[in-house]
């Protein structure tokens, strides 16, 4: 029997219409996983307070529930929901925040252990494209942003792949292609000195301006 076909709505990245922003934070709010484009890759959300919506974005993904899920932050004032403390020797970072830099820092007391793959620390980012940024303030202030990709296969920015290879998606926030580039840097700021723990769009010696910093 063939698979069914992925809902899908158009959306420009930059501009998002009410209408498809509405109907992706219903499905979130109804326990769905929708994907979704940031910078250069789509990425997968769903209620991150939710236990089953998560089970689910793990299932789809084919993810083992030792790895941790990074959320996305539409602005800092979500921090403290999801972050226990900001080091004194991090603020400074977290004020300038660079586009393209997920922080790991504490996690708050309640923070759900899927998301820290039992761990102690939670992954962040502030996300600035709009379309991004404004499903993660309508959804409740954050959104998992792992790549909508099954686990162990490269991210992408083709809707056409993400369709194909996730097949039991709720919603597909289409963009169209997306232009290839760098993820995020992963910064672990709950040490120090900091750790790189991902290579990615920001480079360590731009990190070095707020503070001491290893490599991997």
């Amino acid at each position: 029997m063939p698979a069914r076909p992925v809902r899908r709505i158009r959306v420009d990245p930059r501009d998002p219409a009410p209408e498809a922003l509405a109907e992706a934070v219903r499905v979130i709010r109804a326990g769905g996983v929708v994907a979704y484009p940031v910078e250069h890759h789509y990425a997968l959300a769903c209620d991150p307070g939710d236990p089953e919506a998560v089970a689910r974005l793990f299932a789809l993904k084919g993810r083992g529930s030792a790895k941790a899920i990074l959320l996305a932050i539409a602005d800092r004032d979500a921090l403290p929901r999801w972050a226990a403390r900001v080091p004194e020797a991090a603020r400074a970072l977290v004020a300038a925040w660079p586009e393209g830099l997920t922080l790991v820092l504490t996690a708050a007391p309640g923070v759900p252990a899927a998301l820290r793959g039992g761990g102690g620390t939670i992954g962040l980012r502030l996300v600035r494209p709009p379309l991004a940024a404004a499903l993660a303030r309508a959804a409740g202030g954050a959104l998992p942003a792992t790549s909508a990709n099954p686990s162990g296969r490269p991210p992408t920015g083709d809707p056409e792949r993400v369709a194909r290879e996730l097949q039991g998606l709720d919603l597909l926030l289409d963009a169209g292609p997306l232009v290839p580039g760098p993820l995020s840097t992963l910064l672990d700021v709950t040490r120090s000195p900091w750790r790189v723990l991902r290579a990615g769009a920001v480079g360590a010696g731009d990190l070095q301006r707020f503070g001491p910093v290893t490599d991997p």
